[in-house]
């Protein structure tokens, strides 16, 4: 079972309390998520997150980045694709992300941008639910290269 380190004492986090039973804002926020290893495979960043009492978080300006790289050291890892959204709500818990807003994924090679995502960190697995849009980058001489080989 995958597990979740929720980061929040860095440079930039201002916890503001709304009263017992109400959500908690977050400014400046972090979440890593890591594999059975231990080895960090993602994390989720927002400007703004409010922290509902039933486990969800309301995120505002959503940056997730995705690792694959386990030889070199956290510091040095290089996000191989990153997502935005301007909102989305994560379930702690579930480990699960949802949005009805615009979303965009890049990665090396590739842009898809589309509105409305889910994401499910327990297979990894992120859909764009319409109006989705996918650009390759450097096709031709990625093709090319392998009908030379």
């Amino acid at each position: 079972m995958k597990w979740m380190l929720l980061v929040l004492g860095f440079a930039g986090v201002t916890v503001f309390a709304q009263g017992t039973g109400e959500a908690t804002q977050i400014k400046g926020f972090r979440v890593p998520l890591y594999d059975d290893g231990g080895n960090l495979t993602s994390q989720i960043f927002g400007e703004y997150a409010n922290m509902m009492p039933d486990g969800m978080v309301e995120i505002t300006d959503l940056l997730m980045e995705f690792y694959d790289d386990k030889d070199v050291g956290e510091e040095k890892r290089e996000a191989r694709m990153r997502v935005t959204s301007p909102k989305c709500f994560f379930h702690r818990e579930r480990q699960m992300a949802a949005s009805e807003s615009s979303v965009r994924i890049a990665g090396d090679n590739m842009v898809v941008t589309g509105t409305g995502f889910l994401w499910n960190n327990e297979d990894q697995k992120l859909v764009i639910m319409t109006n989705s849009k996918v650009i390759l980058k450097n096709i031709t001489r990625t093709m090319n290269q392998g009908v030379a080989e």
